[in-house]
């Protein structure tokens, strides 16, 4: 039996909270958490949720305290892993990012593009804050950073903390997953050949039991998933499978007239199901996570942070495709960025896998969009309008400096309220 003393949640009034509760309640033989610390800015969600995850707890029989928290010291001392899954700005900011850039005929979208650039903006100095905390009163903790878009802020505390970091997406482990269904086998027999940055990232090949897929293969069973949608002819082009989120650059006039015609943005959606889930989670009866938490999305997000608290407190040293410090790993790109691929995970923490250099098809899109999110973490630390400009002039979805400009002053000034780094206190 493995105990940890402490978790803390940052962000622990998110609807996403039970989901990963729940993870520690599935595998209540093999873990045993003290106590879950919830801390968030809003102490109305932090009663709803808080009192759901007490219900799921007590009902599964678990001695685990849950401990709300609308002071951050306190949540945060004395936890040895600090899992950081914060919105800056709400649903309503999400909102606003995917409307704007639609105006210049760019896509919005939450953690790509202009969106989440400025999303980035909003979460960098409150990420900064929080760090501190950490720094002063859990030095020693893990700090798993889920909040999106993750590839930036983690890189964010990569360079400006002294943290120990690890940045999670759920978008591998549901490559994984899809595979081993369709294979017939369990996900320890596949193994993906993942490269590049969060959100930009593609599976160079597949192995199901030491097997690798050949290019039809994937092919096949790419076009049998919703998480891939792309031409069976652009796969074999690219000789490799790109994930969902390459559709924004592969696809961008496209998904732009989708987006402009679409009756809600993705955001306006994720609005209505968060209300809808607030409301059940304030029934007193309701004592599980309740199915309806999968239209969310986040599938798998309490699967892949129990796996990787496992590993680093068990010293397991198995494969897991997180976000790590690139140290040479893609021979392409700069030491100190944040990457994602595949990652030896035990108590010595996170060593990737060397990837080597990075085939020529995706090489230039990989340098570019790491150009961009280099700017991006130094617009988001220092409210450098120049950064800013630049990050956004280099992103290859913005097509012009005549777009860029009023694109990001457009965005400032929608998010003023939330960006203290670009509009000081005079």
């Amino acid at each position: 039996m493995i105990h940890i003393p402490k978790i803390c949640i940052i962000g622990g009034g998110s609807t996403y909270t039970p989901e990963f509760v729940d993870g520690f309640i599935q595998r209540r033989d093999r873990l045993e958490v003290g106590e879950i610390a919830l801390f968030d800015i809003s102490a109305t969600r932090l009663e709803v949720v808080g009192g759901l995850v007490k219900r799921m707890v007590a009902h599964a029989g678990l001695k685990t305290a849950i401990s709300t928290h609308t002071q951050r010291p306190a949540a945060v001392e004395g936890a040895v892993f600090i899992v950081s899954q914060i919105r800056v700005g709400g649903v309503d900011a999400r909102i606003r990012d995917e409307k704007i850039p639609l105006k210049y005929d760019v896509i919005g979208q939450e953690t790509t593009g202009p969106g989440g650039f400025m999303k980035a903006m909003r979460t960098i100095p409150v990420t900064l804050d929080i760090a501190r905390d950490v720094e002063r009163y859990a030095p020693s903790a893990w700090y798993l950073n889920f909040t999106n878009p993750s590839g930036i802020i983690t890189e964010t505390l990569f360079k400006h903390t002294s943290l120990k970091v690890v940045g999670l997406c759920n978008n591998p482990i549901n490559a994984i997953m899809g595979l081993a269904a369709f294979s017939g086998v369990s996900d320890d027999d596949v193994f993906l050949d993942w490269v590049g940055l969060n959100h930009l990232a593609w599976i160079r090949a597949a192995y199901v039991k030491g097997h690798a897929l050949s290019l039809d293969q994937m092919v096949d069973l790419a076009s049998r998933s919703e998480h891939f949608p792309f031409e069976p002819d652009l796969i074999r082009l690219l000789g490799m499978v790109p994930i969902g989120y390459l559709a924004y650059y592969y696809y961008h006039d496209q998904v732009v007239k989708e987006a402009k015609t679409a009756a809600k943005t993705r955001g306006e959606v994720v609005k209505q199901v968060e209300g809808d889930l607030l409301k059940m989670y304030s029934d007193p009866n309701l004592v599980t996570k309740p199915p309806e938490l999968m239209k969310r999305g986040g599938a798998f997000y309490s699967e892949m942070a129990v796996r990787l608290i496992t590993s680093l407190l068990t010293d397991r040293r198995d494969v897991q495709i997180v976000i790590a410090r690139n140290r040479g790993c893609i021979a392409d790109l700069p030491d100190d960025v944040a990457i994602e691929v595949p990652c030896v995970i035990g108590a010595h923490g996170v060593s990737p896998l060397n990837v080597g250099p990075l085939p020529q098809v995706i090489r230039p899109l990989v340098q570019t969009v790491k150009a961009y999110e280099e700017y991006a973490v130094e617009a988001g630390v220092t409210g450098s309008r120049e950064a800013a400009l630049r990050a956004l002039l280099t992103h290859p979805l913005v097509p012009s400096y005549a777009v860029a400009k009023p694109l990001l002053e457009e965005l400032l000034e929608a998010n003023k309220a939330l960006l203290p780094q670009f509009f000081p206190e005079k």
